[in-house]
């Protein structure tokens, strides 16, 4: 039962953490600077091993797009990593009741955005080809 209550806490966290390090670093202005240092350093972190997890995961289904609809989608890489991301921590925290069904919208309308730009892709691919 507590396990089930830890879970909306630890996602409500990192949400608020992301929040936090997605603003200026002017935020914190009033502390002293070791621990501005120490905290921007932390967030800093933080956000560096999101944006190389985004690379990574965008970097396979990159990979995974062009095997299997053979179109070049490299300019998509970020996007779809982010989305990857987002999809996981949907996954993830699906405990999340109040936020599940903005999370859900906002993913299905990435997804749906990405398949609708690889779709017109492949299509313009085929346009240049003579079958």
């Amino acid at each position: 039962m507590a396990g089930k209550r830890l879970i909306p806490v630890i996602g409500s966290f990192i949400m608020v953490l992301l929040l936090v390090g997605s603003l200026s670093p002017g935020v914190l202005g009033n502390q002293n600077e070791v621990r501005d240092r120490v905290t921007d350093s932390i967030i800093d972190q933080l956000l560096t091993f999101i944006h190389s997890a985004a690379e990574i995961i965008g970097k396979g289904l990159v990979m995974l797009v062009d095997t299997i609809a053979g179109v070049d989608v490299s300019e998509l890489q970020q996007p779809l990593g982010y989305l990857g991301i987002l999809t996981a921590s949907l996954i993830v925290f699906g405990a999340l009741k109040a936020a599940q069904k903005i999370i859900w919208f906002i993913v299905l309308l990435g997804w749906g955005l990405i398949i609708v730009r690889i779709v017109l892709e492949a299509l313009d691919k085929s346009n240049g080809q003579v079958i």
